[in-house]
């Protein structure tokens, strides 16, 4: 039916020399409407011009009998409007053409998602794609931005009251969970070739406004894990007693009786931003959630997994500019990469060319990179299948010479260990290019749990895991009391600086919703 629906659609727009064909009894009926939506952007941005060039498009049948739509077509900015003439009437096909290119980022059974609903169109009057073409201005580029942004598409459907105007991107992502706005990550290049992230709005503001809320040229990803000049020696300077830190603007509990935060990590951009990042089950949504912001900030956002029915992310990492994370079902894993420069615009890119599938549960991971001794540098990744004392940690391993986007982990070897790390690192020697495991263990102890951290080297020629090298004792403050109180059994991780400090981090078990989340840190 829907193969049905697309031919008819496609026949209804056939384009022959630049021109479509129509019904001449339809025409007949029809009126021109001048349809205008509305490019805005928030305080702190300025759209200063624009164009918009039709690429492809769909109309209902009749509705434009004069052809004034073709491929090729370029709409220009009139004061901060494009105008497209053509009637009025809604349809199915027209919807079926957009919900068929605009889905499926998810999962093939979901739709919408490359737009800022995150949901499909049930009838649409006309839908155009084409490249967006934005001059702008803003507080980081006063002298002006030009950025095109390749496949956007602007369409219109109806409500009761009112015409409706839809806003995506062919490659562009919903991002954030349900709770948040009805935004969109859109992906363009500067005039030098740069990757360009903004933020589009369409939704929450007026039926026929588009908000360009956030545009940031960003650098080139870093693609490699930040190196220990000697692992032993800072894991030996850890502090016993950790440092309380809160974290405010928590966006919710995420039925906290069930579900509890997963992972933790800190990331650091280019610019020494600090924000913090946490990946917590969902029994009651689709998709596990990662919750982001500023570290000193009063505002934290939830982001969604993006895959369907995974709802349970375990513990972090992040190499360089990347987060990885791991969900897992009943026997299986997948391992999922996110870009975190993106949240110069206050999104998340997943990294779509990266799906790491495994037939093994996965509860947390480490990655690391590493030079070997012929001077070839590798990824390395070990995933835990975390199964109390008969857990089992499995390494991959990829070369990085294409880049960590398209990096291609082969299993090399696993290795059981009698503990069940919630939240693990891998952290590399600049000076040896030896690889370290370093464990965060939470064990049973009276009316509470006690934390341990334990250090390993990984062989890498064996990809077996050693003795144990060392360990500490450490002591948590804050948060709840007892077992649900800061503790590495819920989000735990490894970061290193890039001034080469070690630190260890550990959460609460939840937020209560509306106040703050107790985090400790041990730096060395």
């Amino acid at each position: 039916m829907r193969s049905l629906k697309w031919l008819i659609c496609s026949i209804c727009m056939i384009v022959l020399s630049g021109q479509s064909a129509f019904a001449a009894d339809d025409a007949l009926n029809m009126t021109y409407r001048d349809n205008a939506v509305v490019l805005s952007a928030t305080s702190g941005n300025k759209i200063l011009g624009g164009t918009f060039q039709i690429s492809d498009f769909c109309i209902t049948p009749g509705q434009d009998p004069d052809q004034k739509n073709y491929i090729g077509k370029t709409v220009a900015l009139e004061g901060n409007e494009f105008h497209f003439q053509v009637g009025r009437s809604g349809s199915e096909e027209v919807a079926d053409w957009f919900n068929q290119r605009f889905s499926g980022y998810n999962d093939d059974s979901l739709n919408g998602d490359r737009t800022t609903f995150d949901h499909t169109a049930g009838e649409l009057n006309f839908a155009f794609m084409g490249d967006l073409v934005l001059e702008v201005s803003t507080t980081e580029y006063p002298g002006g931005l030009s950025v095109t942004f390749p496949d956007v598409v602007f369409a219109q459907g109806s409500t009761l009251f009112s015409n409706n105007w839809w806003f995506g991107q062919l490659k562009g992502q919903h991002t954030l969970d349900s709770d948040g706005p009805e935004r969109m990550l859109v992906i363009g290049n500067d005039a030098h070739g740069n990757t360009v992230f903004a933020s589009f709005q369409r939704g929450g503001n007026d039926v026929n406004e588009v908000t360009l809320c956030a545009i940031a040229a960003v650098e080139d990803s870093r693609q490699y894990a930040q190196m220990l000049s000697n692992v032993q020696d800072s894991f030996a300077s850890l502090p016993i007693q950790g440092t309380q830190v809160n974290l405010s603007g928590f966006p919710g509990s995420y039925d906290p009786i069930v579900n509890h935060i997963q992972g933790y990590a800190q990331y650091e951009t280019t610019d020494q931003e600090s924000y913090v990042i946490l990946t917590h089950s969902v029994g009651t949504a689709d998709y596990g959630h990662i919750v982001i912001g500023p570290k000193d900030d009063n505002e934290k956002l939830g982001y969604k997994t993006y895959l369907k029915n995974w709802q349970h992310p375990g513990g972090i990492q992040i190499i360089g500019d990347y987060l990885i994370v791991p969900n897992e079902q009943e026997t299986s894993a997948t391992i999922a990469m996110y870009d975190l420069r993106a949240l110069a615009v206050g999104e998340l890119r997943r990294v779509e060319s990266f799906d790491l599938q495994v037939n093994h549960k996965v509860g947390a991971l480490g990655i690391t990179s590493y030079e070997n001794e012929h001077g070839d540098i590798y990824y390395v990744l070990v995933a835990a299948h975390l199964d109390g004392a008969n857990s089992v940690y499995h390494v991959y391993q990829a070369p990085a010479e294409g880049g960590i986007e398209s990096a291609v982990f082969q299993q090399v070897g696993s290795f059981a260990l009698d503990k069940d790390f919630q939240g693990f690192g891998l952290v590399t020697e600049s000076s040896t290019n030896r690889i370290y495991m370093i464990g965060l263990w939470s064990t049973t102890e009276g009316a509470s749990y006690a934390d341990y951290a334990y250090l390993y080297e990984l062989d890498t020629d064996t990809w077996s895991i050693s003795q144990e090298l060392s360990s500490h004792h450490l002591v948590s403050t804050g948060g709840a009391v007892g077992v649900m109180g800061v503790h590495f059994r819920y989000g735990a991780g490894v970061s290193v600086s890039e001034e080469g400090e070690l630190t260890i981090s550990a959460t609460e078990r939840n937020s209560v919703l509306g106040s703050s989340l107790a985090t400790n840190e041990w730096l060395s």
